[in-house]
């Protein structure tokens, strides 16, 4: 690695890794001794569902950053049984097993 990018490298990763400890700590430690409103409560349940949506979506309908039909979209397609598995069972590691069973199929088919 060139020196010179080396000198920035390292202060960047040492204050990005500072800032996310600092910000997961501080959240704890307050979060535990304050009350929240209620509506702030409710308003933040919907933020997990909001991101990871965020973050699945364009990965399962768009993967490559172009659209795929749906019956040669493997990711797409692993992710409707898996999806289902996930709802019934509410169970992670049955729900994990059957992503990868479903996503090894839907690959070796497509």
């Amino acid at each position: 690695m060139d020196p010179r990018i080396w000198h920035q490298f390292v202060p960047v990763t040492v204050a990005v890794g500072v800032g996310t400890y600092l910000i997961r700590a501080l959240s704890l430690v307050w979060g535990s001794r304050l009350a929240w409103p209620a509506w702030l409560k409710q308003w933040l349940s919907f933020v997990t569902p909001a991101v990871l949506g965020a973050l699945l979506g364009p990965a399962l309908l768009l993967p490559d950053g172009r659209w795929i039909l749906p019956w040669q979209n493997a990711a797409l397609l692993a992710a409707v049984p898996t999806a289902a598995v996930a709802w019934y069972s509410r169970n992670l590691l049955l729900t994990v097993l059957a992503g990868v069973v479903f996503c090894a199929v839907a690959g070796y088919l497509i």
